[in-house]
Parts: structure tokens; sequence; C-alpha cells
């Protein structure tokens, strides 16, 4: 039928990964406004919330 849930843990995990290192790319060099920089750190903390999540779904 289609894909196992943790190859697609997997996939996702991997894509969190590079937009992880992107945003942390930006609030590091970019030189934003503070309500882009809390934005990005909002968005921050959502990609390592997901991690997290697949991590613990990929362990059990």
């Amino acid at each position: 039928m289609g894909r196992d849930l943790g190859s697609i843990y997997n996939e996702l995990t991997v894509i969190k990964m590079k937009d992880l290192e992107e945003c942390n790319k930006e609030l590091n060099e970019g030189n934003h406004s503070s309500i882009i920089k809390k934005a990005l750190i909002t968005y921050k903390s959502e990609l390592l919330e997901s991690l997290e999540m697949y991590d613990h779904y990929l362990d059990v």
C-alpha cells in the first residue's frame, strides 16, 4: 500500500535538519529586524520539537 512510517520519519528528519541548518545560518548571519529574529527563533523551536518527536517515534 505505502511506505512504512519509519522511512517517512527518516525522510522528514533529513528535511527538518536541513531547515534547521538554514534557520541557524540566518540567525547567525542575518541582519534582521527583531520581528524576523523572533519568527526565526519560533521556527527553530518548532523544528527542534518535530525532530524530537520523530526520534521518539523511531525509537518506539
